[in-house]
């Protein structure tokens, strides 16, 4: 029985995925993509798929109103206003690619979105670039749930194993790499699905969306002259270059026919240094990757997910108030010392990637989410007080082990409380992926949060969303998002 693609590490020498037969995967990508049918989804994918597209909703929700939010808002005015497409926190309506630049900066402005995940190394935000994606084809024309399922299902597909097959070496990560740049071909694979492309018109817009991704840019993220930028994650330039590459073609522009194949293939042009094709093509349509998605469960860079997690149990367990904290110490990896020590970040994305912050909100009691980063938490002096008592130590193992292939972060803290006692605890890798998952309750309940917080009835959308099958017509079944 052949190995699932998700089973192997794209790991041997490069020369070896490209010989004679290597010559088909643009062709046989958009061919599945195209022709992909909601019956040949397996159900437990399509009810995965559900779940990432309720938590992208809600994430959009509770993200809406930040200030990166409103910023996104102004451009897509500028951009494309007086369009048929809806836009999280305004009744306005907008462009395709400026309605799918907004909603995919808003779906990402907590971090909190989902990620896809093998083996603990997370490769990227699909949902953030997908999903805007795939809501901007609606405002063409009526689409079916069961429409709209397969859409989705195709992209997260093509996606997740696009990435995989592409993962660099460790040395040619540490010089250059995209978290979410190759997010444009999924989107692309949404809105043209959804924009009825059939499968020559989809290889011509995915020919165009490889023109137009955006830079690989993980290493200048400004790690060390803050704040972070904005556009972290690169997950909406590559969601609005994906529609625009499928509009473009509708209007008569000519894409790369092979973008895939070869040696100077996409993989090449995103600054990876291997490409595996079987990782692409062996067993599309009968073993899935778009079910493999992983969930969130801290509105930060996943990198710090084992360190938060640690400290948290720690400090519940010790059932220690933030006053009884004399310090706390976290092992893990040489880039949480390097790059994310920031203890005053200036606007929520920099608090994002800052771990004396985040534990500082842990501590102070605020529930995880938007309430992390109001004006109101940056400017409490506890949490301040609690975020200079971190120290960070690198630990040999843990350091190794996010240097190496495999790129799975890893911590243990302890916190040392003014009586002398000390709570330690150790996490391998982040909660929510293959290796640690979550059930279906921690993903609703962390929805049902997110869209109280928005001042959303989460009953009825959260019912809506998870029985999308039996949806005529989705554009209506959102609408309330969009009062």
């Amino acid at each position: 029985m052949a190995k699932h693609p998700a089973s192997r590490d794209a790991s041997h020498d490069p020369s070896a995925h490209h010989g004679p037969g290597s010559d088909h995967v643009t062709r046989e990508v958009a061919g599945f993509a195209a022709q992909l049918d909601y019956d040949a989804i397996p159900a437990t994918v399509r009810h995965r798929i559900k779940l990432h597209l309720l938590d992208t909703i809600a994430c959009a929700l509770a993200g809406a109103g930040l200030d990166i939010a409103r910023n996104a808002r102004a451009v897509a005015a500028r951009m494309g206003p007086g369009g048929t497409c809806r836009v999280f926190g305004t009744a306005e309506r907008f462009a395709p690619v400026a309605a799918t630049f907004a909603n995919s900066v808003i779906a990402n402005a907590l971090d909190y979105d989902d990620g896809f995940e093998v083996n603990g190394k997370g490769m990227g935000h699909p949902s953030a670039s997908i999903v805007p994606a795939a809501l901007a084809a609606l405002g063409a024309r009526r689409v079916s749930g069961r429409e709209f399922l397969a859409a989705l299902a195709a992209a997260y597909e093509i996606n997740n194993r696009l990435i995989l097959a592409m993962q660099p070496t460790a040395r040619r990560f540490r010089q250059v790499y995209g978290v979410g740049q190759h997010q444009t071909i999924g989107a692309a694979v949404a809105f043209g699905r959804l924009s009825g492309f059939d499968a020559a018109a989809l290889r011509n817009a995915l020919g165009l969306a490889g023109a137009l991704t955006p830079l690989p840019s993980l290493h200048k993220y400004n790690w060390r002259t803050r704040p972070i930028i904005s556009l972290k994650d690169g997950v909406a330039p590559a969601a609005q270059a994906g529609v625009q590459a499928a509009i473009m073609g509708e209007e008569g522009f000519v894409g790369s026919a092979d973008l895939f194949d070869g040696p100077q293939g996409y993989w090449r042009m995103i600054g990876s240094d291997r490409f595996d094709t079987s990782l692409v093509t062996e067993g599309l349509g009968r073993q899935w990757l778009a079910g493999k998605g992983s969930f969130k469960t801290y509105p930060a860079c996943r990198w710090l997910a084992p360190a938060l997690e640690a400290f948290e149990l720690a400090y519940r367990h010790a059932g220690l108030a933030a006053s009884d904290i004399v310090a706390i110490r976290i092992a893990t990896f040489g880039v949480v010392a390097d790059k994310l020590m920031e203890r005053r970040p200036v606007n929520p994305i920099d608090a994002q990637f800052s771990l004396p912050f985040l534990i500082g909100a842990i501590a102070t009691g605020r529930a995880a989410g938007a309430g992390w980063f109001t004006s109101d938490a940056f400017a409490d002096p506890l949490l301040h007080g609690v975020a200079d008592k971190v120290e960070v130590a690198i630990d040999p193992a843990m350091d190794d082990l996010m240097n190496g292939s495999r790129r799975r972060p890893s911590a243990t803290a302890t916190v040392v409380a003014t009586d002398g006692r000390e709570f330690h605890r150790s996490i391998e890798a982040p909660l929510g992926g293959e290796l640690r998952p979550v059930d279906d309750d921690l993903v609703i309940g962390k929805a049902t949060e997110n869209m109280r917080l928005a001042g959303i009835d989460p009953a009825s959308l959260i019912s809506s969303i998870l029985d999308i099958d039996g949806v005529a017509d989705v554009a209506g079944m959102l609408e309330p998002c969009f009062a």
